[in-house]
């Protein structure tokens, strides 16, 4: 295979990568990030880097590292693990969450703005309509996001961001953040739940460069070099609305909500054709998100159920679940999944770190041991979330090293590691199963 059907594969792949992990979440914490942190707005920057790109990527390094499917990685916890996590993620977090809240969003960032009259359940359905009609058929879902939704979505916020640069609303002021504008930022990003993305997109990431032609060496380096054009793009995207915000720091206030703020500085800049780009960037950052999420939680019930129910009838199934709880509106959907993610996330941040490091480990302990630690104490977070109030839960939590940061997993984790390898001593790795398309192709 050539070089240049490489590289034009790569950045279609890279940037379907890049247009699924960004979201309208993605398109308004930049700027509040930099509203913060004004003159320390590169610190910012940083974190977001850290917290919200590097890490998102690190979990399809992670999946390419041990195998192709995210069920490779899953699998060095337990069997039942990736099933459980998919249950989970999938059921509650990405169509129970995720995919209404991009329908939500959009009406309320994108159509509500622009046409007033227009009642939220007409822009859920469309959304939906819109969303089945790129997911309905898997092997071109990464053409459509890489080839056709992406360039345009790049071209709107190309705009935006050009002019923002170019005609900023000041100059950046000391806000008093002083150093903390970095652990700020990281903290942010890790809300977001990116690495979910990136952990259950993964598959469908690597099974089309496999679908393209690419397999052992080539399909692990068209994977490295997708997750870089993904950061590129990405911190591309984020530095810049990051200081387009911090460009605001001495004319709006602190304490200005999310949407208000990057809809007040477009306004502000650019005006009405400012805010129609806006709208066009928030939709189609919204439907590739939910195109990607679609994608791959319907693949993953396409094959827990056997493949006996057709594929398109259960993006059918996803997308009504979508149009039901999207007409709720964002702030009630975000509100029940949070405990959910707390518990998830750091899970799945040990899952990534172990998974890129999985050749230096002798045994599948560490995983075992970490993932369950992470789950265990971050439960605590997750009950706390809900009720506050439990005192003695709160003075528990609070023994535990970083727990003022939200990283109170972290050293139970490392014990977890620890006392995990030393039972799983001398027992064998969790080995991926072969793919059945690659074995018939070698036998033949």
């Amino acid at each position: 295979m050539n070089k240049k059907n490489f590289w034009k594969d790569t950045i279609i792949v890279g940037l379907a990568l890049f247009s699924t992990m960004f979201g309208a979440g993605n398109l308004i914490f930049p700027p509040q990030i930099g509203l913060f942190s004004g003159d320390q707005w590169m610190w910012g920057a940083l974190g977001l880097l850290l917290g919200g790109i590097v890490l998102p990527v690190l979990a399809l390094w992670a999946v390419n590292n041990v195998g192709d499917k995210s069920q490779d990685l899953m699998g060095h916890v337990s069997p039942w693990f990736y099933n459980a996590y998919y249950l989970i993620g999938c059921s509650f977090i990405a169509m129970g969450s995720t995919l209404p809240r991009s329908a939500a969003t959009t009406h309320e960032m994108a159509i509500q703005p622009l046409l007033p009259n227009v009642p939220i359940w007409i822009t859920v359905i469309v959304f939906f309509v819109l969303v089945y009609f790129f997911a309905c058929d898997p092997n071109s879902v990464i053409d459509k996001l890489g080839k056709y939704m992406t360039p345009i979505l790049v071209v709107l916020l190309a705009i935006v961001l050009i002019k923002g640069v170019i005609s900023p609303l000041g100059t950046p002021v000391d806000t008093g953040i002083g150093g903390g504008a970095f652990g700020d930022a990281i903290l942010t990003a890790y809300n977001t739940g990116d690495l979910t993305v990136g952990i259950m997109f993964a598959s469908v990431i690597l099974l089309d460069l496999r679908r393209r032609g690419y397999n052992g060496q080539e399909s692990k380096k068209g994977g490295f070099m997708a997750g870089i054009i993904c950061i590129v793009v990405l911190f591309a995207v984020y530095g810049t609305l990051t200081y387009i915000g911090a460009c605001a720091s001495g004319v709006y206030p602190q304490d200005t909500a999310q949407t208000a703020l990057l809809s007040g500085i477009i306004q502000d800049i650019m005006g009405p054709v400012g805010m129609a780009c806006l709208g066009g960037a928030v939709a189609l950052a919204c439907l590739t998100t939910a195109v990607g999420i679609g994608t791959t939680c319907v693949g993953f019930f396409y094959d827990f159920f056997k493949k006996k129910i057709p594929y398109k009838v259960l993006m059918l199934i996803a997308c009504l679940i979508g149009v039901f709880m999207g007409i709720t509106g964002v702030q009630n959907i975000v509100n029940y999944v949070t405990p959910i993610f707390l518990v998830v996330y750091p899970a799945l941040i040990v899952n990534t770190v172990l998974g890129l490091l999985n050749k230096f480990l002798p045994n599948d302990g560490f995983y075992k041991g970490g993932v369950l630690m992470a789950a265990v104490v971050s439960l605590g977070d997750a009950v706390l979330s809900v009720n506050p109030n439990i005192g003695w839960l709160q003075s528990f939590m609070d023994l535990f090293p970083f727990s003022g940061l939200g990283f109170a997993w972290v050293v139970p984790t490392i014990i977890g590691m620890v006392v995990g390898a030393i039972i799983c001593r001398g027992k064998p790795k969790y080995q991926p199963l072969p793919d059945p398309a690659e074995v018939s192709a070698q036998e033949k």
